[in-house]
């Protein structure tokens, strides 16, 4: 097959690429107005019909509410302003004191203590007004001892008290003298009558709380959110929530309409006009242009480098000057038997001009409904006309599967998580609390919404052949090959390996970013090095084993223990796990996340170092890698019959190796407008970018280094304001 279209060269195609990107650039709208329709939050955002107000009369209705509410809020926020909590203390003398310890309240970890929280005793007056007798903090061991005037409460103006316990919300910066804003909150408040206050000593004794809990039902870190509204440990902020509203009602709309026609009549409806219903994508403003342009070899082999997968290309031990791309299908995990996902692995040598040109593609694994063998194989060269074709398709599928659970979901997402709980339920005085909360923040929210809309009863496992339970446990095992220790990004291979490039660029700016801030606070870290011996003990303790470490290689067959030394081998390439490091061990769990520091009392010699590069690795994966995959997820998989998520079995014994036309492998009707409804979701409704720093919670060194690559990020086709600061969707 050519390596062009008929007729064109690599600058027409490069040219339709600049023309088509520039025509698919995403604009953010800044705001709906009362006759838009209405979606309060990402959560209620589904795979089927969303819980948006779009009726004209629920609207009208829903904007009266909304006044309601609002006049609710002011009154509410009138009365704290006429009553506020004034940042004094009353009384003079420390005669009594109020006592008790905090600790976690989960069956597991209720014998931990929580330092460093900071806590309050106030008094309410009988006219509603706030008055402060003491505040403090818990110490190492949880345990608070407040002093207050014993006298003072005893005056008639004081009707009950209050002990509140508070967190960390935001982290906000004064853009000009870098100066830190915590903004604190109530996370629990205990009142106490006045009556009970009659000694000098007043003993709370132990207090549980339920705070940024782990889950007991998945095999990995996550936090538990009872409810995302109003029982959750973090929410997201105004901004986040009114730009998915703004940003997405118009894409919701779409599919909700569709899935109507589909349940009406599903003749009505085909996959052309599924996909020209929504907004143009780049493959398709490219196809329109140039036709053939998305599906020649040179675009294949472009795409795979520089596009959402990112591939690592792992030279051929043998054929010195090749290299290999694989993507590992459906292995051992819980599949269904309507669609294939197949391990496709391609071959590459590079050009004169640096991009990887495919030479083979190797199929392993079921592509139809009769047989099952999960080790057959089938290879395709471009000498195979229509089926090579077909290949590149099947290449793209399994590929667009792979990068979205193993790199986005479990490599950013899931990955990311298992920082922030920890950082919050350790850090509070450390400045890497300033550090990295910005950058961690609504991970968990985000990660709790994928769980009904893309997990659970979502979208993949039914646009896929993984279920459920194959994806949790897929999820698990690369989370087992991720750890800070010794990560390094991506070495080019080529001049044109702009992906890599860019990613080792902007980890030259993290670098010098917590570089800057650790010379600036490395003394106040290394006197709240406690707080970090406890984050790296949550991080170990929590971590899910290292890669495939418990399987017994003698039990496996041949073919089994071939595809698994090839796994393990590719995914240490993948994510650069340093193999050699020795792992820590618990309860016979070889660990994969390696330990900060082993001394609770201050750093070890190349403790310190460990923490910046964990810190560094922290925010990498939270800001760059997640923005890179979520950003180019509506060019790569935002065409139906360009590569879905799955290709569907059908009847035919050649199976997904099917002209494009033949809808019989794509995806569904309803599949198919929930894929578009899928792509659109994770690429149109960012939020929070690091350059644009909307809520002021970006540290001005880091908006300042990057500023000074804008023109070397530009000149590797990266838009440095489209990066996120955090994982928010």
């Amino acid at each position: 097959m050519p390596l062009f279209p008929p007729g064109a060269t690599e600058e027409d195609i490069e040219k339709v690429y600049l023309e088509a990107h520039k025509k698919t650039k995403i604009i953010y709208p800044k705001k709906t107005n009362l006759f838009s329709p209405k979606l309060k939050n990402l959560n209620y955002v589904k795979a089927n019909r969303s819980h948006i107000v779009n009726n004209f009369f629920v609207r009208i209705a829903d904007f009266f509410l909304g006044i309601w509410n609002g006049l609710l809020h002011a009154i509410k926020r009138f009365i704290i302003k006429l009553y506020p909590k004034k940042d004094i203390i009353y009384g003079t003398a420390k005669d009594a004191y109020i006592t008790g310890k905090l600790t976690f309240a989960k069956k597991g970890d209720f014998a931990d203590p929580i330092h460093h929280m900071p806590v309050t005793l106030w008094a309410r007056t009988w006219l509603g007004g706030w008055r402060k007798f003491a505040e403090g903090e818990t110490d190492k061991y949880g345990v608070f001892k407040l002093y207050f005037d014993f006298l003072e409460s005893r005056k008639f103006r004081y009707r009950r008290f209050y002990f509140q316990i508070y967190q960390t919300a935001h982290i906000f910066y004064h853009q000009d003298s870098k100066q830190v804003r915590p903004q604190n909150e109530v996370f629990e408040s205990i009142k106490i009558k006045k009556s009970e206050f009659t000694g000098m000593g007043y003993n709370l004794h132990n207090i549980q709380l339920f705070y940024w809990e782990y889950r007991d039902e998945v095999p990995f870190p996550r936090v538990v959110i009872k409810d995302h509204d109003e029982d959750a440990p973090e929410y997201y902020s105004e901004g986040r929530n009114t730009a998915i509203e703004a940003q997405f009602i118009p894409v919701e709309i779409t599919k909700d309409e569709h899935l109507a026609q589909i349940a009406l009549n599903p003749d009505m409806l085909s996959i052309p006009q599924i996909q020209e219903d929504y907004p143009i994508n780049l493959t398709v403003a490219m196809e329109k242009e140039l036709p053939y342009s998305t599906r020649c070899d040179y675009w294949f082999g472009r795409r795979m480098m520089n596009g959402m997968n990112c591939a690592t290309f792992q030279e051929d031990p043998v054929e010195k000057g090749t290299y290999w791309v694989k993507y590992f299908g459906s292995c051992n995990y819980a599949i269904n038997n309507e669609f294939a996902f197949p391990t496709a692995e391609a071959q590459f040598k590079l050009a004169e001009n640096g991009l990887p040109v495919p030479l083979k593609i190797k199929i392993t694994g079921p592509t139809n409904s009769y047989n099952k063998d999960p080790f057959q194989e089938k290879i395709f060269t471009p000498n195979d006309g229509d089926k090579w074709e077909q290949a590149k398709r099947v290449m793209r599928v399994s590929g667009g599967l792979s990068t979205e659970l193993d790199d986005h979901f479990a490599g950013t997402h899931l990955n990311t998580e298992q920082y922030a709980i920890a950082v919050r339920r350790n850090l509070r005085r450390s400045p890497i609390a300033e550090l990295l909360l910005p950058h961690v923040k609504e991970v968990a929210l985000v990660n709790h919404s994928a769980d009904t809309i893309l997990i659970g009863p979502g979208y993949i496992p039914k646009a896929s052949a993984l279920t459920a339970e194959g994806i949790v446990e897929r999820a698990k095992d690369m989370l087992g090959v991720l750890d800070w220790k010794n990560w390094e990004p991506m070495k080019p291979i080529s001049e044109a390996h702009t992906y890599a490039k860019a990613e080792n660029l902007f980890w030259e700016v993290v670098d010098e970013f917590v570089t800057r801030f650790f010379n600036e606070y490395e003394d106040q870290i290394v006197k709240e090095w406690y707080e970090i011996y406890c984050f790296s003990n949550t991080l170990v303790e929590k971590s899910v084993p290292l890669f495939h470490s418990n399987i017994d290689k003698n039990q496996l067959t041949e073919k089994e223990l071939k595809r698994h030394e090839e796994r393990v081998a590719y995914y240490h390439d993948r994510y650069r796990l340093d193999v050699s490091l020795k792992r820590e061990e618990i309860d016979g769990i070889t660990k994969c996340i390696s330990p900060i520091t082993k001394n609770p009392d201050h750093p070890d010699e190349g403790d310190l170092d460990n923490l910046k590069s964990a810190c560094k690795y922290i925010i990498m994966m939270a800001t760059f890698m997640h923005a890179w995959v979520n950003e180019h997820q509506y060019e790569d998989i935002g065409e139906i019959l360009y590569s879905s998520l799955g290709l569907r079995f059908s009847d035919s014994e050649d199976g997904i190796f099917q002209p494009e036309d033949h809808y019989a492998i794509a995806p569904d009707l309803t599949r198919a407008t929930q894929m578009m409804w899928f792509s659109n979701l994770l690429s149109r409704t960012e939020y929070g970018f690091i350059t644009r720093n909307e809520e002021d919670d970006i540290h001005p060194d880091f908006i300042q280094i990057l500023e000074g690559k804008r023109k070397e990020f530009e000149a590797l086709n990266v838009e440095i304001d489209n990066i996120e600061s955090r994982t928010n969707i």
